[in-house]
């Protein structure tokens, strides 16, 4: 499946494989890489309700045989419905007024190139899952390389028809969206603010109890109460918002594990020396290494790459599963290179353990190190292993080139930007924009060198 980007800002064009493990975004400054991954983040997290065509002839089988029989159309539909909230929620999603985006964003579109094969693949894969709405859940379940889903509930289905029509949309809109996105559950976007998402969280918490008040003391009758609780809610872009949402329930958050602990783990202990942990009330705090159980650091204390890394710890321990999709922008930020290049192994480690991840990276030691693993998961395959414990690679980091996206971001024009996909093989990929800096670079170290010794 590919999410086709067209006329988002200075974005013309763009097409982002979504079937890809890892995905690099790449490109000079200003060319919209955090648009795009914004784009990808709300169409992957959007939990809309949709009036589907479909919704009627869907429910009716329900009702009627306990099941419905999928199809390439009913999907289609859902995935074209969850586009066009996108384009309409733009505003939202960028933390902007509709003036703005109506100034900003006057032709964005947002579509999907949705195949046989995409079709196919949902086909072949099982589906189990529950959903709930308080009152009523339903049990839903598809066996492999079956067209057939069935739904068991504790009501009868029958209300599904008669008595509950939203009820009836979300359980269908919930269905579409698990078959659609059969390989793929929640995305989470950790944008370049996580470094201080921990202390936005507060002052968050402050605004609200600050709304609260003003509605108390002036009445509902002096203004709209839901048109100020909207225009507070896009103070910052979606994917800042939904980092927030978490922040502010760290204390239920930290309750539950999720699937890459033992990676989380690893950040902790090879790269951070200590241990990103949460107070009762769900206050983040740092206990280095070495130190007491006792000295915990208040997380404004803490270093910068405890600050910045602790959301994809917390992330990683307590909410990715396999098969959701991480999104990063610059996950270079703040970090030395010997550090960027461990993480780099981190996040091929992690999309070979299931986890889907993009990056937005401007980090030569990133791409060269994602390079490397695409060479050494190249020689593996020529049993050719001998070389690569003496480098120190393990073979659960290794990277199959065909699983690698990189798609760079090219200033054709004024405020024009055109996405092309870079050929990945099994020597990896060059970035020119990068490559010809450092070259650049290099040039002019060797002739001042040079005169420097002349001069002597």
């Amino acid at each position: 499946m590919k999410l086709i980007i067209e006329n988002l800002g200075i974005i013309k064009f763009a097409e982002i494989d979504l079937d890809k493990n890892l995905t690099i975004l790449c490109g000079q400054n200003s060319t919209g890489k955090t648009y795009a991954s914004y784009a990808l983040h709300a169409f992957l997290e959007d939990g809309n309700i949709y009036q589907l065509q479909s919704m009627k002839d869907v429910i009716g089988q329900i009702v009627e045989k306990g099941c419905f029989s999928i199809s390439k159309h009913y999907l289609k539909e859902w995935l074209d419905e969850n586009c066009k909230a996108v384009v309409a929620q733009v505003g939202s999603i960028f933390g902007i007024s509709e003036d703005t985006k109506n100034k900003l964003f006057p032709k964005f579109a947002l579509s999907v190139d949705y195949t046989e094969e995409d079709f196919q693949l949902t086909v072949h894969s099982p589906l189990s899952a529950q959903l709930s709405d308080g009152v009523s859940f339903w049990k839903i379940t598809k066996a492999p390389d079956c067209m057939e889903v069935y739904v068991e509930s504790n009501v009868d289905n029958s209300v599904l028809a008669s008595s509950n029509v939203l009820r009836a949309h979300m359980l269908v809109c919930y269905m579409m969206r698990r078959l659609a996105f059969c390989k793929m559950s929640n995305a989470r976007m950790l944008t370049v603010e996580r470094n201080s998402i921990y202390t936005f969280k507060t002052e968050l918490s402050l605004s609200r109890n600050e709304l609260v008040d003003q509605i108390q003391q002036n009445g509902k009758s002096e203004f709209d109460v839901i048109d100020i609780i909207n225009k507070s809610s896009r103070r910052y872009p979606f994917a800042v918002r939904s980092s927030l949402k978490i922040a502010n329930d760290l204390e239920n958050v930290q309750k539950s594990s999720g699937a890459f602990v033992f990676v989380a783990d690893m950040i902790e202990h090879d790269l951070l020396k200590g241990e990103v942990s949460m107070t009762k009330n769900g206050d983040v705090e740092f206990h280095p290494q070495g130190m007491a159980a006792s000295r915990r650091l208040p997380f404004h204390l803490s270093s910068s790459i405890v600050k910045t890394m602790a959301s994809l710890v917390i992330y990683l321990k307590h909410i990715a599963n396999v098969g959701d999709t991480l999104i990063i922008d610059e996950p270079e930020m703040n970090f030395h290179p010997d550090v960027q290049i461990v993480l780099a192994r981190i996040f091929a480690l992690l999309t070979i353990k299931g986890l889907r991840v993009v990056l937005s990276t401007h980090s030569d030691y990133i791409i060269r190190e994602i390079n490397n693993l695409i060479m050494a998961g190249a020689l593996v395959k020529r049993a050719n292993n001998d070389l690569l414990e003496d480098i120190g690679y393990p073979v659960d980091m290794l990277l199959d080139y065909n699983n690698v996206s990189v798609l760079m971001f090219n200033r054709t024009g004024k405020n024009v930007v055109r996405v092309s996909s870079l050929e990945v093989d099994e020597e990896g990929f060059a970035v020119d924009s990068i490559d010809s800096a450092i070259r650049d670079q290099n040039i002019k170290a060797e002739l001042l060198y040079g005169y420097l010794m002349d001069n002597k």
